[in-house]
C-alpha cells in the first residue's frame, strides 16, 4: 500500500519546516493515537491520584505463589480505584473488571445515593486494540495471529470478538458490587497502612489528609444497608448545624451545597438536618418558614 500523502489542510502550521509541522487535533491519525494497541493509557489514568484496591485476585485460589501450576488459568480480576478528588456527592470508587471469557474489560463507577452501593456508569473496553501504521494500514497483530493459529488447527470459525447479548448477560454485575462492597468496607488500612506506588508502605500517621478522607468516605459509603439506621453522632450533627447556618445566608441550593461539603447524597443531608432539629442543634421548623436558626444545644464556634 502506498504511503499516504498530506496536504496543507492536514496541518496546524503548514508553512513550518517539514519536521516541525503539526497535524490538526481532529486529524484521523491524531485521534486514533488514543487506541494504539490497547487501553493501557486509560488504565494508567485510573491510577493517578487514586488508592488502588484489588477486590478479586486472578490467582486467589492459590494463596501461595509457589503453588500455582504451570498450566493454571487465571480467574477474573477486579480492581478498585478510590479517587482522592471525588467525582461528586455519593461517589465511592471507579472499577475495572477482567475475565478471560469476555472479549471486553468492564469499567464503571460506584456510588451510594442512599440506597446502597450501585453502578451509575458502565463502559466496555476492548481487551485488545489495533493501530494505524505509518502507511495507513490498520494492524491488530495479536488477533490476526490468533486467527491464523485457529485456521491452521482446522478451526475455521475464529472466536467472536463483538459485543453480543450473550456477552452482556455474562457480565456479573451482582458479583462486582458484592466483591467491591467487601473490599471497600475493609478498614485494615488503619492498622496495616497502605502501599504507595511507587514507594514504601505508609503508616496511618503518614497519610496525606486527602488519602485518609478518601478511605474513610469509601469505608462509610460501602457499608451494607442495615435495618434501622444507627444513631447519628452528636459531633457530626453539631458540625452539620454550623455548616447549615454558614450556608443558609447564600440562599437556594443549601442542601446541594451541604451534600457536596459532606460528600453525602442530598436525601442523607435532609435526614441529618431533621435529626439536628430534633436534638436541639438547629431550631425547630416554623410554619411558613423554610430556614432554621441555632438550637439550644449548639455551642458557638471558637
Amino acid at each position: 500500500m502506498p504511503k499516504p500523502t498530506f496536504t496543507d489542510d492536514d496541518f496546524v502550521n503548514p508553512d513550518a519546516p517539514e519536521g516541525e509541522r503539526q497535524l490538526k487535533s481532529d486529524h484521523w491519525e491524531v485521534r486514533d493515537l488514543s487506541y494504539d494497541l490497547n487501553r493501557m493509557r486509560q488504565h494508567l489514568d485510573l491510577m493517578k491520584s487514586s488508592i488502588m484496591i484489588r477486590a478479586m485476585d486472578p490467582w486467589e485460589e492459590y494463596p501461595e505463589q509457589g503453588d500455582v501450576p504451570e498450566d493454571a488459568i487465571p480467574g477474573p480480576s477486579l480492581e478498585l480505584f478510590i479517587k482522592e478528588r471525588p467525582r461528586g456527592p455519593g461517589y465511592v470508587a471507579d472499577f475495572l473488571y477482567h475475565a478471560r471469557d469476555l472479549p471486553v474489560s468492564v469499567y464503571g463507577i460506584l456510588v451510594n445515593s442512599g440506597f446502597g452501593l450501585e453502578i451509575v456508569e458502565l463502559e466496555l473496553w476492548r481487551t485488545r486494540w489495533g493501530y494505524w501504521d505509518d502507511y495507513g494500514t490498520f494492524v491488530d497483530r495479536e488477533e490476526w495471529e490468533e486467527f491464523q493459529r485457529d485456521k491452521h488447527n482446522g478451526d475455521v470459525q475464529p472466536r467472536r470478538i463483538g459485543i453480543t447479548s450473550d456477552v452482556l448477560r455474562r457480565i456479573p454485575i451482582g458479583e462486582i458490587i458484592a466483591r467491591s462492597q467487601n473490599a471497600l468496607a475493609d478498614r485494615s488500612w488503619e492498622d496495616e497502612g497502605i502501599r504507595s506506588l511507587p514507594g514504601p508502605t505508609l503508616d496511618v500517621d503518614e497519610f496525606p489528609e486527602t488519602t485518609r478522607q478518601a478511605l474513610e468516605t469509601a469505608n462509610t459509603l460501602a457499608e451494607r444497608p442495615q435495618r434501622g439506621r444507627p444513631p447519628l453522632d452528636d459531633e457530626l450533627l453539631e458540625r452539620l448545624a454550623h455548616a447549615y447556618l454558614r450556608e443558609a445566608v447564600h440562599g437556594r441550593g443549601l442542601t446541594r451545597r451541604l451534600a457536596a461539603q459532606f460528600n453525602r447524597p442530598e436525601p442523607t443531608i435532609k435526614d441529618w438536618v431533621k435529626a439536628a432539629r430534633q436534638r436541639g442543634y438547629l431550631s425547630a421548623a416554623q410554619p411558613g418558614q423554610r430556614g432554621a436558626g441555632p438550637g439550644p444545644r449548639l455551642q458557638p464556634t471558637t
